[in-house]
């Protein structure tokens, strides 16, 4: 671009540089023109009054010797003023025939001068002086025909020279004329040509970078030569390498993304400053299950709505400790969305972005961890249990046997009141009763294996129904309690119902226990359901539920606990060896309030035995 300015810029001065040149040139070829033709002017004049003094000489001649002729010495010095004048054109003319005719004319003006002199001079012979006087006036004639030839001569030649100069400076004016129109005009086009060349190359520069601004860093800026070309070219480089470094950015962000959304643990990034300290900037998929809501839900959430904890200052000291530059690593519960609380493992520090201050936690749902441990614990408490059952089934089974042996011999050999004998009666159920908590310690500590096979649920159900309800009727049982009873059973029993692989004989066991313990719920008249149902995965459902008084909301968590029990004779094992009976099945049982009142409890099990189902 430089090259093309600079080869402008000089063809411009160039153009102006010749055209002053020949606009000079011309005013000096017009100006000498013009001083040629006022010099032949002034030759014309100087011609013509050579011509006058001439004929003046000759008047003077003609009127010699009359009343009017002129002084002697007047005509004398005419005379001499001629030869004078036509000796002074001898300076100027120094072309042949002009000084061949000048010559000529001298001579003719000395013989003419001559001639002069006789007649002037002679004074005694009037004849001589007559024909003197003629000869004289003779050679004037001949020389002012002479004259106006040369006259005529010049003339032409004048008139010729002011046609040629005025040709001339018409011809001059047109070609300043149109040097004076050529000249800007040349200078528009060039300067029109440079700001085409300049608006092209800047409109294309511009229209290149605004597409680059939208995004389009595909776009090739092209066409353009010289500086702007070079310019193009570098701005096309930076695309290229802004476009691999954006992509670079997308595939980095696409991986972290990536990684963020497919971690299974929550991850979510807090507010750390401001007003709204705690609030939820950005939640993964994962930390949205967890909590059971969408993660557009989570965005609009502050911790305060997910920390379970009662102590609200545990969780602005644990915020106050991250914003110290602490990384924590603690064990809180948060709240679902639909209000169950579950424990977490959280580690959260301080991370800083763009100049702002946030709060990165990764949440991890400890359920099963804390299930596990529960497990773990709950076997520890059955090995003590195994090992205590294991010494009382030795220490105390025998000697009880003996002692019960005792009493029911001197209850059949000796002669008692009636009082007496109710009171070894009472001995041998408390005996019983001591036997019965031991069988049930033992089959908790160490419960027998289950022997696996096809079973027909419904016909289990309705087995343990019939059980159930002739102990409730029969001698010994229920009937002999002093209230008296009206249970009434219904059965909700699906047709449809798969066979599973299980252990008849312990689910028999286990809806017993359910089904006797909402007898002794019910008080007066009452109702137990039982249903059967398809579950989902492969699973059937059995609910046993009561319309008896149930037990409270704290004793609900606690009822599948060893030896917790609400009834006063209770041993508080025959839940907790029907949960264990569930679990060695791979299924689960579960206790919420009925719909009537009472206890409603849900059974699932899988319809096949996965491997280590029964251990």
């Amino acid at each position: 671009m430089k090259k093309k300015i600079f080869i402008g810029f000089v063809i411009l001065t160039a153009c102006f540089v010749g055209g002053g040149i020949y606009i000079a040139r011309s005013i000096d070829q017009v100006i000498s023109k013009l001083e040629a033709v006022i010099t032949l002017h002034q030759v014309e004049i100087l011609r013509k009054s050579f011509l006058t003094d001439v004929k003046a000489v000759q008047q003077d001649l003609l009127l010699k010797d009359s009343p009017h002729e002129a002084e002697d010495d007047s005509v004398i010095r005419r005379g001499e003023k001629m030869a004078e004048e036509v000796a002074g054109c001898f300076a100027c003319h120094h072309a042949e025939p002009a000084l061949h005719q000048l010559k000529s004319l001298q001579g003719e003006i000395d013989l003419y001068q001559k001639a002069l002199s006789r007649v002037y001079t002679t004074r005694a012979n009037a004849e001589r002086l007559s024909r003197q006087k003629q000869v004289a006036f003779h050679i004037g004639q001949h020389l002012i025909e002479e004259i106006d030839n040369i006259i005529e001569y010049s003339s032409r030649a004048l008139g010729n020279r002011t046609q040629l100069a005025k040709h001339s400076i018409a011809e001059t004016k047109k070609h300043l004329t149109f040097l004076v129109i050529a000249g800007p005009v040349i200078g528009l086009a060039i300067a029109l040509y440079f700001i085409h060349y300049l608006t092209r190359s800047m409109g294309a520069l511009i229209d290149g970078t605004r597409k680059l601004e939208s995004g389009q860093l595909d776009h090739k800026i092209e066409g353009l030569r010289d500086e702007f070309g070079e310019l193009g070219a570098s701005i096309n480089e930076m695309a290229h390498s802004l476009g691999k470094m954006i992509r670079a950015i997308e595939e980095s962000q696409k991986r972290y993304r990536m990684l963020f959304e497919s971690a299974g643990d929550g991850i979510l990034m807090l507010e750390a400053e401001g007003e709204n300290v705690g609030g939820v900037v950005s939640a993964n998929q994962a930390a949205a299950d967890m909590h059971g809501y969408t993660v557009a839900e989570m965005l609009a959430l502050n911790l305060r709505d997910l920390d379970a904890s009662e102590d609200t200052t545990a969780a602005r000291k644990r915020i106050d400790r991250i914003l110290g530059g602490e990384w924590i690593n603690v064990e809180s519960s948060h709240r679902r969305k639909d209000g169950s609380i579950f424990p977490v493992e959280i580690s959260a520090g301080l991370l800083e972005f763009e100049n702002q201050k946030y709060i990165l936690a990764f949440d991890k749902d400890i359920t099963e961890r804390k299930q596990a441990e529960d497990a773990l614990q709950r076997a520890e408490q059955l090995v003590v249990v195994g090992e205590m059952a294991a010494g009382l089934a030795h220490e105390i089974k025998n000697p009880l046997a003996g002692i019960k042996v005792s009493i029911e011999v001197l209850t059949s050999e000796l002669q008692l009141e009636q009082e007496d004998k109710e009171v070894f009666e009472r001995i041998i159920d408390e005996i019983n009763r001591i036997e019965t908590l031991l069988k049930n310690l033992l089959s908790y500590a160490t419960p027998p294996r289950p022997q696996f096979a096809l079973v027909d649920v419904n016909k289990i159900v309705e087995t343990a129904i019939k059980t159930a309800a002739f102990t409730l009727k029969s001698p010994g049982g229920e009937a002999k309690e002093k209230d008296a009873r009206d249970v009434r059973f219904e059965k909700r029993l699906s047709e449809h119902l798969p066979q599973i692989v299980a252990d008849g004989a312990q689910l028999q066991q286990v809806l017993l226990n359910l089904l006797i313990n909402a007898m002794h719920a019910i008080q007066g008249s009452g109702c137990i359901s039982v249903a059967t149902a398809a579950g989902t995965a492969h699973a059937v459902q059995i609910v046993v539920s009561d319309t008896g008084k149930g037990v409270g909301g704290a004793d609900m968590e606690k009822i599948f606990l060893p030896f917790f029990t609400t009834k006063p004779k209770g041993t508080g094992l025959g839940l907790s060896i029907c949960k264990r009976l569930i679990e060695q099945h791979g299924g689960s049982i579960e206790v919420a309030r009925g719909p009537q009142g009472g206890l409603m409890f849900t059974i699932s099990l899988p319809v096949e035995q996965g491997e280590g189902s029964h251990s």
